[in-house]
């Protein structure tokens, strides 16, 4: 008997980037805590059981969200910092990330929750690694001390970022006036004068 080809065939149309791409926008919208198996299964629209076909478990979609939210802020410094360099580059860079961490709070706080798998994530980190190493390069910082002045830099803005995207402060106080102390401290503790021109910056 001929098979009847005329039938349209069902192809599977979820995918593990699908799977993760909602994971996101679950996180985006209700919190890293409330990321569940269950939560996921119901925004696609599938039982949960469903889910293990693409991903092996919480852990791996959290893993997954966490190095996805790092490469996309990787991506972002990136961009900013192409062509820039000095004082100004690195006050871009810096500018850049409270930008992303305001408009993306809940995501912040997944990417700067424990890592799932810190292999995975120091991976998705090259681009934000490369972008701040290059523009701490272009102020004088030496290589053996990059690292240190990172973490110290991240320690200060990444204070700043929770308090501001987690709403701690309120409306009382003045946030950019603050920011601003913040920035004045981190360019400091950086060793780039403060006072130095762009033409100056440039060179």
């Amino acid at each position: 008997m001929a098979r009847d080809n005329s039938r349209p065939v069902r192809r599977r149309t979820l995918t593990r980037d699908k799977v993760i791409d909602a994971a996101i926008d679950a996180v985006d919208e209700a919190g890293w805590e409330q990321l569940s198996m269950s939560t996921l299964s119901s925004r696609l629209g599938i039982v949960a059981a469903s889910l293990y076909n693409h991903v092996r478990g919480l852990d791996d979609v959290r893993a997954a969200v966490q190095a996805r939210a790092m490469t996309d802020l990787g991506l972002h410094l990136r961009e900013v910092a192409m062509g820039r360099s000095g004082r100004d580059g690195l006050r871009a860079l810096i500018d850049a990330h409270r930008a992303w961490a305001t408009t993306r709070p809940r995501r912040y706080q997944a990417l700067t929750t424990a890592p799932i798998d810190r292999e995975t994530l120091i991976a998705a980190a090259l681009d934000a690694n490369v972008a701040l190493s290059t523009m701490l390069a272009s102020c004088g910082v030496p290589e053996k001390n990059r690292l240190e002045v990172t973490i110290g830099m991240f320690s200060a803005l990444h204070g700043f970022a929770l308090l501001e995207s987690s709403g701690f402060l309120g409306d009382e106080v003045a946030l950019d006036r603050i920011y601003e102390t913040v920035v004045r401290g981190v360019l400091a503790y950086v060793g780039v004068d403060s006072a130095q021109t762009r033409g100056e910056d440039a060179r």
